[in-house]
């Protein structure tokens, strides 16, 4: 055997998957091997490896076996291209782990505390994670979190006492029937975006933002926050941004 050839064995061995896989893809027209040793084993050549790892990359980007016949003829994309294509996912991949840590390092926090709470907690984290998940591209939530990771722990515990007082002050006005346009709620909407100066200011962001929120009301339950106020602040927010231009 040259040493450019594997055998079935090596192949699986050395690629990470099973021999039965690779017969299975065999079996299915997707990799056949290139040739044959003198006692009638199968050989695995370079060429066959890249196959192989075409096939492994279209699976992993969730592509069914049965789909994946046409992508290894002739018109394939180039090696490149797909190697490209991996990375953007391995990177997407990333930041969603990064996410997750923070998310983590958060509950581990309240976990310390204890309390009978908890449970409720880690079952609208998880709810909240699947949700800005779907909701925002990997691009976004990582500014959300380096945003964040900006304000540092002191940052952010500044950040939460300042939202203590200024939310139920926002909606003590919004109750009692207040403009939110009005001069009444101004001082406070100023004093809101002097809070939010560091967070993304996207309203692409703010729009998925609202949208979520809506569809999925239960995720607010705990922060202090409803639909009804956050269209209130908004609307108030808008009209003091106004006002400074």
């Amino acid at each position: 055997m040259r040493g450019d050839e594997y055998t079935v064995g090596d192949l699986a061995r050395r690629s990470g998957t099973t021999v039965r896989a690779l017969h299975h893809y065999e079996k299915l027209g997707l990799l056949s091997p290139s040739g044959r040793s003198e006692a009638g084993y199968r050989l695995y050549s370079d060429a066959d490896v890249q196959v192989l790892h075409r096939i492994l990359a279209y699976q992993q980007m969730g592509v069914a076996l049965k789909d994946i016949g046409p992508l290894l003829g002739p018109d394939a994309p180039p090696l490149a291209e797909l190697l490209a294509k991996q990375i953007t996912q391995a990177e997407a991949e990333l930041k969603r782990q990064q996410n997750l840590l923070a998310m983590l390092k958060r509950v581990q926090t309240r976990a310390a505390a204890g309390g009978p709470e908890l449970s409720d907690y880690l079952l609208q984290l998880m709810a909240a994670r699947r949700s800005y998940e779907r909701w925002f591209s990997a691009d976004e939530l990582q500014r959300m979190k380096a945003a964040q990771d900006a304000m540092g722990d002191e940052g952010v515990a500044r950040f939460r006492a300042e939202m203590e007082r200024l939310l139920p002050a926002m909606r003590e006005q919004m109750e009692r029937g207040a403009d939110p346009t009005g001069p009444e709620v101004r001082p406070l909407a100023l004093d809101w975006i002097e809070l939010t100066r560091g967070m993304p200011d996207d309203e692409e962001m703010r729009r998925k933002g609202r949208e979520m929120f809506t569809a999925q009301p239960e995720l607010l339950k705990g922060s202090g926050f409803t639909t009804q106020l956050l269209e209130f602040l908004d609307r108030a927010v808008a009209a003091a941004k106004g006002k400074q231009a």
